[in-house]
C-alpha cells in the first residue's frame, strides 16, 4: 500500500514538473516575442538642418520617431539635451513637446529659449518599462544661435530734438525720421551701402497712402558699448511733408549684419501738424472762447443729452443732413478744412457700424458718441497724450463709506460710473479730501506694449476682480465680459487676453529683459497687430499689412461673410515660417499635421477648427465663436473636426 501510494505521488509530482516546464516553454516565448515583436525605436531631427545659424532666442527642433512596441505616448519618454546637459523632457516638462501622428511619419516638436552661442543638442526616445537597459535611440546635431540686430527706438526730429515713440502727432513738416537699431554683431556691410556713393539706399520707408516719400539717409554708428553695436539712421525726406497728413514708416526688413542675421523690423506712424498756431487745446480754450463751444454744441439745436450733433453754422449742418454717417467730428476731421485727417476713415468698414455687417441694419452709430467714446475733445494736448485718448480717474472710497449714497464697491472707475453720479457738490473736486489716480485709456502697441496682466475691481462687485491688460485699455473698456452681457453682439475679448496659456501671450525669453526685437512685451500681443481703428477695407477691421515688414502680400477679403477659406489666409499672413513679430517666427509645418496641408481635405477647414477649445463639430454655429478664441487665445492643435 505503501509502495503504491509513493508510485502516485512520484507519478503526481512529475505530472505537476511537466505542466510548469511545458508553461514555461509556450509563455515565456511570446512574452520575449512582445517586447522584441516590431523594430526597436528610432529618432531623427529634420530641422534645423546641421550646423544652422538661428537667429532667434527661442530655438523650435522637429523631427519624426518610430517604435513598433508601444501602443500609446504615455509609454514613451523623450529626453532633451545640450551640451550633455539634461535641459527639458516630456514627462516633466510636456508643453515644450507638440507630437503628431499624420499618413506617412509620427513626428515631434521642441520648442525652448536658448542661449547665444554653440549647442551641441541630442534628443532620446526611451520605451519605459521594467527592463534592466531599457531599450533607446537618440540623434544630435550642431547649430549657433545668433541674436538678430533690432530696432531699440524710433521716432522723429525737430528743431534739432528727438521725440521718440508711436502715434505722434503735430508732427512739423520739416522733421527728419530716425531710428536706432542695435545688434551683438558688426553692420559693417549695412554701412557701407548706405554711405555708398553709387545706387542710392533708404533703408527706412516712410508712406502716406499709397504715396512714397523720396529722401536720403544718413548713418552713425556709436561705439561698442557692453558688447552691443549701436547704429543711429536718420531720414530727410527731399519735400516738406504734407500737412494734416498721416505717415507709415518701415524699415527694410532685408537689412543684415555681417553674419546674415536678418532685422527684426518694426513699424510706427506719425501724424503732422495743421496749418494754425499751435495751442494746448486743440480745440480751443472754452472757457475764454465761448463761441467754441457752439461748434460742437447748441443750446437750441442739440440732438442729445451734452447738446451735441446740432450747429448754428450752415455749413456744419448741411454736412450733417448730407450723409448722416459723416458726424460732427468728421464735419472737420475729413480734409475740408484745417485739421488731421482720420487715418482710414474713407475705407469700406469702420468701427461700430452695423449698417455693415447687417442687411437690415441701420447707419446710426458712427455719430458724436463713436469718437467720443475714446477720445476727451476737451482735453488738453500733452507729449503723454497726443491723442487726447479719454481720461479717467480710479477713486479707492474710504470703508466707512461703504453702502453711503448706492455705493457698493470702494473702488469707483469715472470712466464706468461719473462722480456726478452720487456726489452733487463740489467736494468731489477737492483732491485732498477724494484723492484719486488719474489715468489715460492706453492703446500701446510694440514700442511701449508690456502686456502686463492685472486685476481689475468691477463696479457693483466689491468681493470680485477680473483680469485686464492696461496697456490696452482703450479696447478692453467695452470688450469685455461686463459689456457683453448689456450688449451681446459685443466681443469679450478681455477674456481671452487674460488667458495665461494663449498662444499669442508672448512672455520674455528666459533671462532676457526683452523679447528678441527688443520689445518689453511679456503678455498677449497688442491688439493693433491685427487690426486698425478708424477703418479698414476687411470686416472686423483686420488690417491688410499684417507683420512689421511693407509687402505687396496684403490680406484682402472680399464680402461680409467670414469663411474657412479667408481665415486660413488670414493666419497665415503671420504663421508662414518667415513673418516675425516681436522677435518669433509664426510657424506653419506641413509634415506636422495634415490639416496644415492645403492638399489634404483637413486642411482645407478653418484653423480655429483645432486651435481653440470652443470648436464642436456636432454644433456648426460654434465656428465664430472657436475663430475668435483661435485669434485671441489660440491653443496647441487637436483636431476636434468631424470625422
Amino acid at each position: 500500500m505503501k509502495i503504491t501510494t509513493r508510485i502516485k505521488n512520484a507519478f503526481l509530482f512529475s505530472l505537476l514538473a511537466f505542466i510548469l516546464i511545458s508553461s514555461s516553454l509556450f509563455i515565456s516565448p511570446m512574452n520575449v516575442a512582445f517586447s522584441a515583436a516590431g523594430d526597436p525605436p528610432a529618432i531623427t531631427i529634420s530641422s534645423p538642418a546641421a550646423d544652422a545659424m538661428i537667429n532667434t532666442g527661442k530655438v523650435v527642433i522637429s523631427g519624426t520617431y518610430t517604435d513598433d512596441n508601444v501602443q500609446q505616448m504615455s509609454e514613451l519618454l523623450f529626453t532633451a539635451y545640450d551640451q550633455g546637459v539634461e535641459i527639458s523632457n516630456s514627462d516633466n516638462t510636456p508643453a515644450e513637446w507638440i507630437f503628431g501622428n499624420n499618413e506617412t511619419s509620427k513626428t515631434w516638436t521642441f520648442t525652448k529659449s536658448l542661449k547665444e552661442g554653440s549647442h551641441n543638442f541630442s534628443v532620446e526616445i526611451k520605451e519605459k518599462s521594467d527592463l534592466p537597459e531599457p531599450i533607446t535611440a537618440t540623434a544630435s546635431i550642431s547649430f549657433t544661435v545668433s541674436n538678430r540686430p533690432f530696432i531699440s527706438s524710433a521716432g522723429i526730429i525737430q528743431d534739432g530734438k528727438e521725440r521718440i515713440g508711436e502715434d505722434l502727432t503735430r508732427v512739423p513738416q520739416d522733421a527728419k525720421i530716425k531710428i536706432t537699431i542695435i545688434d551683438d554683431n558688426p553692420m559693417n556691410q549695412f554701412v557701407s551701402k548706405i554711405e555708398s556713393t553709387g545706387v542710392p539706399y533708404n533703408p527706412i520707408k516712410v508712406t502716406a497712402g499709397t504715396t512714397s516719400i523720396i529722401g536720403s539717409s544718413s548713418i552713425t554708428k556709436n561705439s561698442n558699448q557692453s558688447e552691443k553695436y549701436t547704429y543711429e539712421i536718420t531720414f530727410t525726406p527731399t519735400s516738406p511733408l504734407a500737412l494734416n497728413t498721416t505717415y507709415l514708416v518701415y524699415v527694410d526688413s532685408a537689412i543684415m549684419d555681417d553674419l546674415d542675421n536678418p532685422i527684426n523690423t518694426k513699424f510706427f506712424k506719425f501724424t503732422t501738424k495743421s496749418d494754425l498756431d499751435e495751442t494746448e487745446n486743440p480745440h480751443g480754450h472754452y472757457a475764454l472762447n465761448t463761441n467754441m463751444c457752439a461748434a460742437c454744441h447748441s443750446t437750441h439745436l442739440g440732438m442729445n443729452n451734452s447738446l451735441e450733433g446740432g450747429s448754428y453754422q450752415v455749413t456744419f449742418n448741411d454736412k450733417l443732413k448730407a450723409d448722416p454717417s459723416q458726424n460732427y467730428c468728421m464735419a472737420c476731421h475729413d480734409g475740408t478744412l484745417n485739421a488731421p485727417i482720420i487715418n482710414q476713415m474713407e475705407k469700406a468698414y469702420h468701427h461700430n457700424n452695423p449698417a455693415e455687417y447687417s442687411q437690415t441694419g441701420t447707419n446710426n452709430l458712427k455719430q458724436a458718441e463713436s469718437c467720443t467714446s475714446c477720445h476727451n475733445p476737451h482735453l488738453e494736448w500733452s507729449e503723454q497724450n497726443q491723442n487726447i485718448l479719454k481720461d479717467h480717474y480710479v477713486y479707492t472710497h474710504k470703508d466707512e463709506d461703504r453702502n453711503s449714497n448706492g455705493l457698493t464697491s470702494l473702488v469707483v472707475d469715472s470712466a464706468e460710473t461719473s462722480c456726478d453720479t452720487c456726489h452733487g457738490d463740489t467736494s468731489i473736486y477737492d483732491q485732498n479730501k477724494y484723492p484719486g489716480i488719474y489715468e489715460v485709456l492706453k492703446y500701446n502697441k510694440s514700442f511701449t506694449a508690456e502686456g502686463t496682466i492685472t486685476a481689475k475691481v468691477l463696479d457693483k462687485n466689491p468681493d470680485r476682480t477680473v483680469q485686464t491688460v492696461s496697456d490696452y485699455s482703450l479696447c478692453l473698456r467695452c470688450h469685455n465680459a461686463a459689456k457683453k452681457t448689456i450688449d451681446p453682439t459685443m466681443a469679450d475679448i478681455e477674456t481671452y487676453y487674460a488667458d495665461s496659456s494663449s498662444g499669442h501671450n508672448f512672455t520674455l525669453p528666459e533671462g532676457k529683459q526683452t523679447q528678441d526685437d527688443g520689445s518689453p512685451l511679456n503678455g498677449p500681443i497688442p491688439c493693433a497687430e491685427c487690426h486698425d481703428t478708424h477703418g479698414s477695407d476687411n470686416i472686423k477691421l483686420l488690417r491688410n499689412q499684417l507683420g512689421n515688414a511693407e509687402t505687396s502680400n496684403k490680406f484682402t477679403m472680399s464680402g461680409k461673410d467670414w469663411t474657412a477659406s479667408s481665415e486660413r489666409q488670414f493666419c497665415t499672413k503671420c504663421h508662414n515660417g518667415s513673418t516675425t513679430i516681436y522677435g518669433r517666427i509664426g510657424k506653419l509645418d506641413q509634415t506636422v499635421s495634415e490639416g496644415h496641408d492645403p492638399a489634404k481635405p483637413k486642411g482645407q477647414q478653418a484653423c480655429s477648427t483645432c486651435h481653440s477649445a470652443s470648436f464642436d463639430p456636432a454644433k456648426p454655429e460654434s465656428i465664430d465663436k472657436a475663430f475668435l478664441e483661435a485669434a485671441h487665445a489660440p491653443k496647441t492643435g487637436v483636431d476636434r473636426s468631424a470625422p
